[in-house]
């Protein structure tokens, strides 16, 4: 792998040839060195230990020259976990002073083995690892001490951040060539579709919660870059794009003047040169985020002429329905209704089954169970409402019907069904094995107990307060056996694992719900 082809300058100087040469040192070392690993758990392919070369290479620069990306993960960390490195270092053990330690290294090494090798289960104090982050500090330390260089990162992210797309420069390399999210990226492009054009990009880039203690590239950005708490607080929010369709008023450029058709605010965009790109009238469907008091174009837009009045109406009438977590975004009156009626929701599962965690035996049974509780619903509901539901989608009687996947319904190992007050109804399948695993409380797991609880932790659509629904009446000992976390570990391990593989629920949310009658 050619180390220049990550740098973020086309320059490739005296200290770049310096920072390659070391990691062609590095990677030969890393090939002897793993021959003297007890195990071949951390074994990696030729092409894996060049990538990891070039990524501990990248690190140490970072640390050596102070540039902030390793810093402002640091940082993150004690704020949550009351230590800068959870897992490798209790909240109250000191540090080696040396920035490029093995502590550091073990953490990094920790953590990157879950990109290198997916799949792989790896404890944080696993001997070899421990052993392999100590011969690497001391390598990179000995051989640090007598190269002077200059840091082409260092220089790129200390350029001025006058406009908006200052910034999403370092964003886009933070996020698709730095040690730090390069290898998260290159998964992610993978996962959607192959192509890292712009779309999928911009998704990663904003959207994207990451391995690296839930983070995403917006969170290590923000805190790297030398701006004002209010641009911070900005460029962390840009997971919230405003995705809408928008009208345009007026062009003056290097601006445009916009209404969104979904919230009918005005928005004012710093697009620089204009050009034949916009014209009044027309409506252009993209993202928006803020920076400095104006806001900017994110990903690509797409613009449509001579849109009529009836459909923009039709517009506002299904862009909610097809997105509607996105225009909560910025509809407050809308996400208020929406929160209103989940919490109505959650009200009724908790009057109809006393609780807020329901199991089922298989797929079936749940789907025949649901839907006695949505007949449950409409029967407490007031009469006119239902009339008038009725009415509009031209139903004769109140007996709602749902759609289960094939796939839901042939479930025949369990289903746990959790309503979250604050989103909505949760499910996880195969959920006879969490519900065993955790009962055993961290003895003699099962492998399909403990994948089946490392799978919990994974889903996506598993918030946290589901964990803690059975942490609280089973207790937590089994989510560290699943991980190999040791025993004698501060219980701060659990947040630090539900904010690395949950990140995206740390940030605001809203509920999945659609208003169909609004």
């Amino acid at each position: 792998m050619d180390f220049r082809t990550h740098r973020p300058q086309r320059g490739f100087g005296r200290s770049e040839r310096s920072l390659a040469k070391l990691a062609e040192d590095l990677t030969r070392f890393l090939t002897k060195a793993q021959r003297s690993l007890t195990y071949e758990t951390l074994h990696l392919a030729g092409r894996q230990r060049e990538t990891l070369a070039s990524l501990l290479v990248e690190f140490a620069e970072d640390l050596s020259h102070d540039i902030g990306i390793w810093r402002s993960l640091e940082a993150y960390n004690r704020d949550c976990f009351g230590t800068p490195l959870p897992c490798v270092l209790q909240p109250d053990e000191a540090m080696d002073a040396d920035p490029v330690n093995p502590d550091r290294i073990q953490f990094l090494l920790w953590t990157l083995y879950a990109e290198l090798e997916p799949g792989l289960i790896l404890a944080p104090n696993h001997q070899d690892l421990e052993r392999l982050a100590l011969w690497i500090a001391e390598f990179l330390s000995a051989r640090l001490a007598r190269v002077r260089y200059d840091s082409a990162v260092q220089t790129f992210l200390t350029t001025p951040n006058t406009y908006g797309w200052d910034v999403k420069r370092k964003l886009v390399w933070v996020g698709q060539q730095s040690y730090l999210f390069r290898l998260p990226c290159a998964h992610y492009v993978s996962d959607h579709g192959g192509t890292p054009d712009i779309p999928t990009l911009d998704d990663f880039l904003c959207q994207e919660t990451t391995h690296w203690s839930g983070l995403g590239v917006i969170d290590i950005l923000a805190a790297t870059l030398d701006i004002t708490d209010s641009q911070r607080h900005d460029v962390r929010h840009w997971y919230e794009r405003h995705m809408a369709y928008f009208r345009v008023v007026s062009l003056h450029e290097p601006f445009m003047d916009v209404i969104n058709l979904l919230n009918e605010q005005p928005y004012t965009i710093h697009v620089g040169e204009i050009g034949d790109t916009f014209r009044v009238d027309d409506v252009v469907f993209g993202g928006l985020v803020p920076w400095d008091g104006v806001w900017y174009w994110s990903g690509v837009q797409q613009r449509y002429e001579h849109v009529t009045a009836e459909a923009m109406q039709q517009i506002k009438r299904d862009f909610p329905l097809k997105a509607s977590q996105v225009v909560y975004r910025y509809c407050d009156a809308l996400a208020a209704k929406a929160r209103e009626l989940i919490g109505k929701h959650s009200r009724q599962f908790l009057d109809y089954y006393g609780t807020d965690l329901v199991t089922y035996p298989d797929g079936k049974t749940m789907a025949e169970d649901l839907q006695k509780f949505l007949q449950y619903q409409f029967a407490s509901a007031p009469k006119e409402e239902v009339e008038a539901f009725l009415k509009r989608h031209h139903l004769s009687a109140p007996s709602p019907q749902v759609e289960w996947s094939p796939e839901l319904l042939a479930c025949d190992d369990g289903i746990g069904v959790y309503f979250n007050p604050e989103e909505g109804q949760e499910m996880m399948t195969s959920f006879d094995n969490v519900l065993h695993g955790f009962q055993k409380q961290g003895r003699d797991l099962s492998e399909d107990e403990a994948e089946m609880i490392r799978q919990f932790l994974y889903a996506d659509a598993v918030s946290p307060p589901f964990v803690h629904k059975l942490v609280q009446d089973y207790g937590d000992a089994s989510i560290a056996a699943a991980f190999l976390i040791p025993q004698d570990y501060d219980t701060y391990y659990l947040e630090y694992l539900l904010r690395r593989y949950k990140g995206h629920f740390y940030r605001n949310r809203y509920p999945s719900l659609s208003i169909v009658d609004a």
